[in-house]
């Protein structure tokens, strides 16, 4: 009977020990794997639209700051208006679209090219904006480099 007994209490004492084991594993912080994820067409197309307007702010800004190391211009503040949005055009495998992983294994779509938006128009404020030989040079480079034409170009006098 004290034999029964005794084996009772190293049982209960392993089950015991077990359990404490148990709930320390169970205690222990999990690191999440990251799961790569394809962009929704939703994500997508909101990823665009920022795409095509951090690229206007990008013209506008190298605009404003050639112009204004340009004798004569002085400061200057340029608005550019696009038609359309950025056009990414993907690489397809027969009717399946290819993709690639980025640094953090997200898939991504594979771009075989991208297509800018058209330049519409460009208004460009200047401090030398009251000088016609100013205003001419401007014109010209806004021209070549957004192959607009001269009527849809306006420069101004700044304040």
């Amino acid at each position: 009977m004290k034999l029964l007994q005794g084996m009772m209490k190293k049982e209960k004492l392993v089950v015991i020990l077990l359990l404490g084991l148990l709930l320390l594993i169970a205690a222990l912080p999990v690191k999440e794997r990251e799961v790569p994820q394809m962009l929704s067409e939703e994500e997508n197309g909101t990823e665009q639209e920022k795409e095509q307007k951090d690229w206007q702010q990008q013209m506008e800004e190298q605009l404003e700051k050639v112009l204004e190391k340009v004798k004569g211009v002085g400061e200057a503040e340029v608005i550019l208006t696009c038609e359309g949005t950025e056009k990414n055009l993907v690489e397809k495998d027969e009717q399946d679209t290819v993709y690639t992983k980025d640094a953090k294994g997200n898939q991504i779509p594979y771009l075989t090219s991208q297509e800018y938006p058209k330049v519409l128009g460009v208004v460009v404020v200047a401090e030398g904006g009251d000088n016609p030989v100013i205003i001419r040079n401007i014109q010209e480079a806004v021209q070549v480099l957004f192959q607009v034409k001269a009527h849809k170009i306006k420069v101004m006098k700044m304040n």
